[in-house]
């Protein structure tokens, strides 16, 4: 059955009809038709065998050095004109909108961090000056204690005004960009989809082009594989004895016929080749336009987070807060109130030597 798909293949069409020969060939023809067939299968068979082991060989599981961008990206250092290409630049501008989310969201996750310590503060002063209200403490350490927790309690309002400028400075600036600048409809981000509309438009011609010269190099091809078979079998014929002469004339005028297909397909497939070269100006132009807003866009967009970033510095440098100088004064008026020999002279006179005590004396009985 391979054989005589080989020769339906090999054979000129005038000289085959639905797998089976149209004219008669004697029984020398066939064998010798058939030999030369079988030697060229076993060659390709061979020579095919030979590379699949090699692209076998050559296809590894990849290491841990393969490029994290070769692997997760189709697009990566093709040639941006090609069909399909521009889908990167969407990408891109699609990341962006996601970066974007991930900025306001991880920020707002710190600014909920920040509030959570600003109440956990205020929660432990509370139950600080009231744990120490129930020590043995008194006097001017008592106080300079209190005075100190509370002091500390000052870093509170810090971290008040850490999440009030993170919220303001930095999240509701980049909710504000996102929103000018990701406007969505129900299902797509109108900015991106204007992008990649344009794109496609721009592309719309030359995927056209590209279609009509990969049908006609097909055609080109296929024919030109076919006046090939026929210049075979016409020598096979040729250096057969056996053949009769018609069979030689119309080998002949199949060859002739495929040459001229042959030809006359390839100056179809040249011209759509030039027809390529002559737009391609006109259509990279094109492409490079649209390319370039989405680099605009992208350049605002980095712009925007570089902004982010500086008054995310500014938001959490608290060196300068006046809550601190509050709190700094604070400490050294409590640490300063403290008065050791106050405390200990306090404590003197009201239970220590300062006191009265009652000494015992002779006492007669009293009726």
């Amino acid at each position: 059955m391979m054989k005589f798909r080989f020769i339906n293949k090999c054979l000129p069409k005038d000289r085959c009809h639905n797998g089976r020969e149209k004219n008669s060939l004697d029984g020398r023809l066939i064998s010798l038709f058939y030999k030369h067939i079988d030697d060229s299968f076993h060659t390709f068979q061979s020579t095919f065998s030979s590379i699949r082991l090699k692209k076998m060989k050559c296809i590894s599981p990849q290491g841990q050095t393969t490029p994290e961008r070769v692997l997760s990206n189709p697009w990566y250092d093709k040639g941006f004109c090609e069909p399909h290409q521009y889908k990167a630049a969407i990408d891109r501008c699609k990341g962006g909108y996601d970066s974007c989310e991930t900025f306001i969201d991880i920020l707002s996750e710190r600014a909920k961090i920040e509030r959570s310590y600003v109440a956990d503060l205020e929660k432990w002063s509370d139950s600080s000056i009231k744990a120490i209200s129930q020590t043995k403490e008194f006097g001017t350490n008592k106080k300079a204690w209190i005075d100190s927790v509370r002091a500390s309690k000052e870093i509170a309002d810090t971290h008040k005004d850490l999440v009030q400028r993170l919220e303001e400075n930095v999240i509701d600036k980049m909710v504000t960009y996102k929103k000018e600048n990701y406007g969505k409809s129900i299902l797509h981000v109108k900015k991106i989809k204007e992008f990649e509309h344009d794109f496609e438009r721009a592309q719309k011609s030359w995927t056209k082009l590209l279609d009509k010269i990969s049908k006609a190099r097909k055609e080109y091809q296929d024919a030109h594989r076919q006046w090939k078979r026929a210049e075979t079998a016409e020598k096979i014929l040729e250096s057969d004895r056996g053949a009769e002469d018609e069979q030689k004339t119309k080998a002949k005028m199949s060859v002739s016929s495929y040459k001229k297909e042959v030809e006359s397909l390839k100056t179809k497939y040249q011209q759509h080749v030039t027809d390529m070269q002559n737009t391609r100006p006109h259509y990279e132009s094109a492409m490079v336009e649209v390319l370039n807003r989405t680099h605009d866009f992208e350049r605002k967009r980095l712009a925007q987070f570089k902004v982010s970033y500086i008054e995310l510095h500014k938001s959490l440098i608290i060196d300068k807060d006046p809550h601190l100088k509050t709190m700094s004064e604070a400490f050294t008026k409590a640490i300063e109130s403290l008065d050791a020999e106050k405390d200990i002279n306090w404590w003197n006179t009201h239970y220590g030597s300062g006191t009265n005590s009652a000494w015992p004396s002779f006492e007669e009985l009293k009726d």
